[in-house]
């Protein structure tokens, strides 16, 4: 049995930070464990290199686990897609790159449901601490950390008008969403460097790939975890056919993911016992909580044709740009390449009487059917993303085969409230493209169609549309031990297991409103904090989240 001081299950978002932090320290024997291949070998280098380099990816099986999600009757019982990032660096490496925190009152939400150390000013020292933000220097941002965080070099021109039509619709501006206001419009903010996507790997695990005491296998299954008593000692793998076990001294961190580490917890004998006795699995510990409280920001879009020929296409009239674009990227970062399509959006209140936002917008500089084609026609796609849905869904065992997907149940629109809201957020985003700023832009909508306009018949067309935003959190809630859907406490530790921590999106307890990557390296940061500086008491920024930032 080979053995490590500690093992981290998954090179994600989450991973490749607490991998970082963990082999800092020469004295540590830290294995990192990834399903999916190495990011460094030509030709998935250039790939991850590329902005837009997620449409080649996605649509790959090989670095892409094609999970499919049960909609649910309120969304008309379709399937939906829910990709995760297979190789290294996860979700990172196949993500649109946008970097946003959530609002600040997501983790005072956390903090008041019994999470002692996770308020917004318990967090934001972690963000600070590994973000190198290209800009003005504040106190909300950092910039001496590993993850670049910037503007591409050029924005379409598409993306400055939407930001423009947003203002004539009335909504303000705002050139920080992770400042002083997530309220407004503006151009994204993107984990980015000089035009080269910056993935939790490239940012965190490359620079300290040469540490003798890291290991890092790729291709490698993580098929169950192996117990002494309570306490998590390691885990059998399948590495490239050849079954192997490893053993953690010191503890075993699961990074993941939202579908990954709840199903290896259930695999393992963690979780509803009903469950696992069905599937014939021994129960180590039963936690009821395991594969629940799954959230997601179900999204719906307005699709618009673009009559200025000038969006992202791949057709007759662009097809001089599109010969172009592999020199302009390659001598300026420009163009088409240097895109991750989605370069500008906004957050709004779609009732004047809400504390903070519920609608995202997200800009996508072309016409895309989904994320895995270019598209052949000119126009536009204006993502509109419900920020906190009422419904949950779950995570089940679809079979005791540690290689068999689990059952994702989606559940969106199961709330009403969360159908209402989206009514609310798809009008905005007509009004926003109704104004003057985009008319050279703006054509035929070619959904959900100018014939949706009653009530009704926009409910309907939202049914049939939503689908996931790929934001699913919460399968292994953080809570306290009174809580009991409770999956890890506050320091991330499995309730009833020793030496055994989760620590990924899967923790959150409610859906942060925004992206989702940068809160799973946020959570990261705190899990190696919490290994680390195991007495120290949680790093507090200024006392109340109130004088940090956001109205």
């Amino acid at each position: 049995m080979t053995a490590f001081d500690y093992i981290v299950v998954g090179a994600g978002s989450a991973g490749c930070v607490i991998a970082n932090r963990l082999s800092a320290d020469p004295s540590i024997q830290v294995a990192l464990i990834e399903a999916g291949e190495s990011d460094r070998a030509f030709p998935l280098n250039a790939k991850t290199s590329l902005p837009v380099g997620n449409i080649f990816l996605l649509s790959d099986p090989r670095y892409n686990w094609q999970y499919r999600m049960e909609g649910g009757p309120g969304t008309q019982d379709r399937e939906l897609p829910c990709p995760r990032g297979k190789l290294l660096g996860g979700c990172s490496s196949v993500n649109g790159t946008v970097y946003i925190r959530g609002h600040a009152s997501d983790y005072d939400d956390w903090a008041a449901l019994g999470n002692t150390g996770w308020s917004y000013a318990d967090v934001l020292p972690a963000y600070l601490r590994h973000e190198h933000r290209h800009g003005s220097a504040s106190p909300l941002h950092g910039s001496q950390g590993e993850l670049h965080v910037q503007r591409p070099k050029a924005n379409h021109p598409l993306a400055h008008a939407f930001v423009a039509a947003a203002t004539e619709a009335g909504h303000v501006r705002n050139d920080d969403f992770n400042g002083a206001s997530q309220d407004g419009f503006g151009l994204y903010e993107l984990n980015q460097h000089n035009g080269v996507r910056q993935s939790s790997s490239r940012a965190f695990l490359h620079p300290v790939l040469h540490r003798s005491n890291l290991t890092v296998l790729t291709d490698t299954r993580v098929e169950r975890l192996l117990f002494s008593g309570s306490r998590a000692e390691g885990m059998t793998v399948l590495h490239r056919g050849e079954r192997r076990a490893l053993r953690a001294s010191r503890e075993v961190i699961l990074a993941g993911g939202t579908i990954s580490s709840a199903h290896l917890l259930l695999l393992s004998g963690i979780g509803p016992q009903p469950q696992l006795r069905q599937f014939g699995i021994p129960v180590i510990r039963e936690l009821p909580g395991v594969g629940g409280n799954l959230q997601d920001h179900p999204t719906i879009f307005l699709a618009v044709e673009d009559p200025s020929g000038e969006t992202y296409a791949l057709s007759a009239r662009s097809l001089p740009r599109v010969l172009l674009s592999p020199l302009s990227y390659l001598a300026q970062r420009r163009g088409m390449l240097a895109s991750n399509a989605a370069e500008a959006g906004g957050f709004l209140r779609t009732l004047p009487e809400l504390a903070r936002p519920d609608v995202q917008m997200t800009l996508l500089v072309g016409l895309k059917d989904n994320a895995r084609t270019i598209p052949r026609r000119h126009g536009y796609v204006l993502l509109v993303q419900l920020l906190r849905p009422l419904s949950r869904g779950s995570l089940e065992l679809a079979s005791a085969d540690p290689l068999a997907a689990p059952r994702i149940r989606a559940n969106f629109l199961e709330h009403t409230q969360d159908l209402e809201t989206l009514v609310r957020g798809l009008q905005a985003a007509r009004r926003i493209v109704a104004s003057p700023a985009l008319t050279r832009y703006s054509g035929h909508e070619i959904e959900p169609g100018p014939q949706v306009s009653t009530s009704g018949d926009i409910e309907a067309a939202i049914r049939r549309q939503v689908l996931t935003a790929y934001h699913p959190v919460g399968t292994c809630k953080m809570g306290p031990a009174s809580d009991p859907f409770a999956v890890v406490d506050p320091q991330l530790r499995v309730h009833g297991i020793d030496g055994l921590r989760v620590a990924d999106a899967s923790i959150m307890p409610t859906i942060i409103g925004g992206n989702t990557s940068a809160p799973a390296m946020m959570i990261g940061e705190r899990c190696a904090e919490f290994i680390l500086r195991p007495a120290a008491q949680p790093a507090t920024a200024p006392s109340s989240a109130d004088s940090l930032a956001f109205a």
